[in-house]
């Protein structure tokens, strides 16, 4: 545990080689924690790596979400560094991660040595407007029951900021359960749900709130700044990989095409008939080839 005013849960693997240029290791959500799916592709090439549980999320101590954004992300992952003594690092993102990746580079793009990108996320309203749709779609009735017709991010993220307690969870569990359900690990009409612990429900709470949280503030990343942070990636020379699946429904392959278009030196793996999450056999493999293929020494 790191206290950088607030425990952050923070990890590190040296790896076999002391020459290669260690990864920072950025998890998706707002509101995931760092697991071994996300680091098994460095695990796999016995790379060094280092990475930590994002602010009220995982094992890190909460903060009032009035003063968590993207800038206090990307200030605690250098801290982090500072703190290990890394002065210049790989990143690889997955998801929210892979945003977080791409602000963190443009910030400090000398202390970056590239990028690995897995399903990226698109931080634009209208993009996680279409996400909350495609839930819609999914299961008219129940999202509606649980939102309201044709509620999108506003709507949504009020419910879980705004909302008593009771209602917030039936939220957490309503987005939870759908956003399973297009993940492709749980289904919408499998009957009654599963019994909650209170620790449980407090968890599920805690993790769409903060998710709330930075979606109804477009991540703190407006659609010029976000543009500007990947012009600022694109005029580097350090190398950008980017992996995706073509059935991603969470972050759709569009947004890894476009990205891509954007950074014309970057290398796209798509991966035919695979989803959002990093734990599936394709999708790791891929990563661990893309993160091989990187130049380790400094």
């Amino acid at each position: 545990m790191l206290d950088l005013g607030g425990d952050l849960a923070v990890w590190q693997e040296p790896g076999a080689s002391s020459s290669a240029t260690p990864w920072l290791v950025l998890h998706g959500g707002p509101g995931g924690r760092l697991g071994a799916a996300h680091v098994a592709p460095l695990r796999a090439s016995s790379l060094p790596w280092f990475g930590f549980d994002q602010r009220n999320s995982g094992l890190s101590e909460d903060l009032d979400l009035a003063v968590i954004d993207l800038q206090r992300f990307i200030d605690d992952a250098l801290a982090v560094a500072d703190h290990l003594g890394i002065a210049r690092f790989n990143v690889l993102g997955g998801s929210w991660g892979a945003t977080l990746a791409i602000a963190l580079a443009a910030c400090v793009p000398d202390r970056v040595a590239g990028l690995v990108l897995r399903a990226p996320f698109i931080p634009w309203r209208l993009r996680v407007d279409s996400f909350f749709a495609e839930m819609e779609q999914l299961a008219p009735d129940y999202f509606n029951a649980h939102f309201g017709r044709a509620a999108r991010t506003e709507e949504v993220c009020q419910l879980m900021l705004d909302a008593p307690p009771e209602v917030q969870l039936r939220t957490a569990r309503a987005w939870g359960r759908l956003e399973n359900a297009l993940l492709g690990v749980g289904s919408v009409s499998e009957g009654r749900e599963a019994f909650l612990t209170k620790p449980q429900e407090l968890a599920l709470i805690r993790k769409y709130r903060l998710q709330a949280h930075f979606l109804c503030h477009g991540c703190f990343l407006p659609p010029a700044e976000w543009a500007s942070a990947v012009e600022a990636c694109n005029r580097e020379c350090w190398p950008v990989g980017i992996v995706q699946g073509t059935a991603d429904k969470v972050c759709p392959p569009g947004g890894a095409a476009f990205l891509s278009e954007l950074i014309p030196r970057s290398k796209l793996m798509l991966l035919d008939g695979v989803g959002h999450l990093p734990d599936s056999q394709s999708m790791r493999n891929a990563v661990t080839r893309m993160v091989a293929g990187f130049v380790m020494t400094p």
